[in-house]
């Protein structure tokens, strides 16, 4: 199967192309309109911007980056984990699922603060909200991959004599496997904003902190340069888990070509 069939590559592809073409248009109409640059600046002087501080935006980046990802693979465990102990005991499917749809209801530029009061300016508290803001997505597409197989399909591994372990790493597991891919593709960019939602808040590195001060010093550049920063990274990072559905999870209907 060519890269270039796969679904997932096709639209990333055809996204770039619209994305350049929002790109010259932009440049073109800012030159025509001369629209201020501390409002409005161009994407040349963008790119510029972007170009001289891109060893600074690439260390706050780091930053961002790391709480990032360990926010989303806290998420992960404990989202797949809650979701087995669902599947397998039914009866505190309602409890579970009631409090994470309340914590995800509750908007996390509030708790925040809290979160920075209990927990200080450190990382923690940007790895706390990134994985607040990731796990709904996984716990919710973990509890649809685990469970929702046909009966017919468990009896019959129960039949070939299968035990709970093997139906579950065989059937159950690699049935998931797929929705568990699709809910990263939503969760890391939710962890990516809860991390920058923590440096806004309270901190002294990270993208999120890169913006502020950029605000403060009304460098409108330099905020679209970080902005097109974290577009890079979120694109890369859902890539990453495109890049594993393409190498490992080719026999879902989805990654077929024919």
């Amino acid at each position: 199967m060519k890269l270039m069939d796969n679904p997932a590559v096709a639209n990333i592809v055809k996204s770039t192309i619209a994305f350049a073409i929002l790109i010259a248009l932009w440049q073109v109409v800012g030159q025509l309109t001369h629209a201020p640059e501390h409002i409005v600046p161009l994407p040349s002087k963008i790119g510029e911007v972007f170009v001289r501080t891109f060893t600074s935006q690439l260390h706050h980046l780091g930053a961002t980056g790391f709480a990032t990802v360990c926010g989303l693979a806290l998420a992960l465990v404990v989202g797949v984990l809650l979701a087995i102990a669902v599947i397998y005991f039914a009866s505190i499917k309602g409890a579970v699922l009631t409090v994470l749809a309340a914590f995800n209801s509750i908007p996390k530029i509030a708790v925040a603060p809290l979160f920075v009061i209990w927990f200080g300016l450190g990382i923690e508290s940007k790895i706390l909200l990134a994985f607040l803001l990731a796990i709904f997505p996984v716990f919710v597409n973990s509890v649809t991959g685990l469970g929702e197989i046909e009966k017919d399909m468990l009896d019959l591994s129960k039949i070939s004599g299968g035990n709970e372990w093997r139906i579950f790493t065989k059937v159950r597991l690699m049935h998931a496997l797929p929705y568990i891919a699709d809910s990263l593709k939503v969760a890391f960019p939710l962890a990516l904003v809860g991390a920058i939602v923590g440096e806004f808040i309270g901190g002294n590195r990270g993208i999120g902190y890169l913006i502020l001060s950029a605000q403060f010093n009304m460098d409108t550049a330099l905020v679209f340069a970080a902005l097109l920063s974290i577009t890079i990274f979120t694109t890369l990072g859902v890539g990453v888990v495109v890049l594993f559905e393409y190498l490992f999870l080719g026999w879902r209907p989805s990654q077929r070509t024919t």
